[in-house]
């Protein structure tokens, strides 16, 4: 492969003078040439455009995502990957099985009912349950303590429960869920968008992930410009979705 090429932009500056916050990030893209930002209805019209006009699986998409978090993440050695059933739970779950493979110690923790889950999500969890299904937990009131021990425990939590699509509230287990990761986990890198943040707007819906990296695809979500201090520092990965 050759080598990337990044370029960088930094974004520094008070985001909510009523906190009194200083906040400085520092956003990396690698092998984009644009630093366009997308709304929800683009990055959905582009994965749309790449599947239905050039033909691109959009299986073989969210594999190019999984492996774009990995080369992110790989100098750490304990994960805690947390999912939930659609196609940001399937690059969650593809993300495991390349860590797994190269040796990483990793347990999954999949929120809400895998069997509602997206095609997609679904081939990525039959591929884990035969290569390590010693890793896979679904996370319910009987072993939430079992699930805040593993992120006490972890170096990295990976956040791929809600991506660009989310448009509601958080609440329930999800919320739960979100609220533990950031009292407990020591350092969090989110899949594409910090799970609970509105692509469009940056609102915090009900509860967001606050997370100190995260790896966003093909261009940078608005979101994640209006509402910086959820993201943290942003690489913008390709991730083969034709322009």
């Amino acid at each position: 492969m050759a080598d990337e090429q990044e370029s960088y932009n930094e974004f520094s500056g008070v985001y909510d003078p009523s906190e009194n916050y200083e906040f400085t990030r520092e956003v990396v893209y690698r092998d984009i040439i644009s630093p366009e930002a997308f709304t929800r209805k683009e990055a959905r019209e582009a994965d749309k455009r790449a599947m239905e006009t050039f033909g691109i699986p959009g299986i073989l998409l969210m594999e190019n995502a999984a492996l774009a978090v990995v080369r992110e993440v790989r100098d750490y050695a304990i994960f805690a990957i947390v999912c939930s059933p659609g196609s940001n739970g399937g690059d969650g779950l593809a993300i495991a099985r390349h860590l797994c493979i190269i040796g990483k110690d990793v347990r999954v923790y999949i929120v809400g009912d895998p069997r509602k889950g997206s095609d997609d999500f679904k081939t990525n969890l039959k591929i884990m349950s035969h290569l390590a299904p010693e890793v896979l937990n679904t996370i319910n009131d009987d072993n939430f303590e079992d699930f805040v021990s593993a992120l006490k425990g972890c170096e990295t939590c990976i956040d791929a429960i809600f991506g660009t699509g989310l448009n509601r509230p958080v609440e329930g287990i999800f919320k739960r869920v979100i609220d533990a990761i950031n009292e407990f986990a020591v350092h969090t890198v989110a899949v594409d968008l910090p799970s609970g943040l509105d692509c469009d707007t940056g609102e915090e819906l009900g509860v967001a992930v606050k997370a100190e990296k995260t790896v966003t695809f093909h261009r940078m979500k608005k979101g994640l410009d209006l509402a910086p201090k959820f993201g943290g520092d942003i690489v913008v990965s390709y991730i083969g979705i034709p322009n």
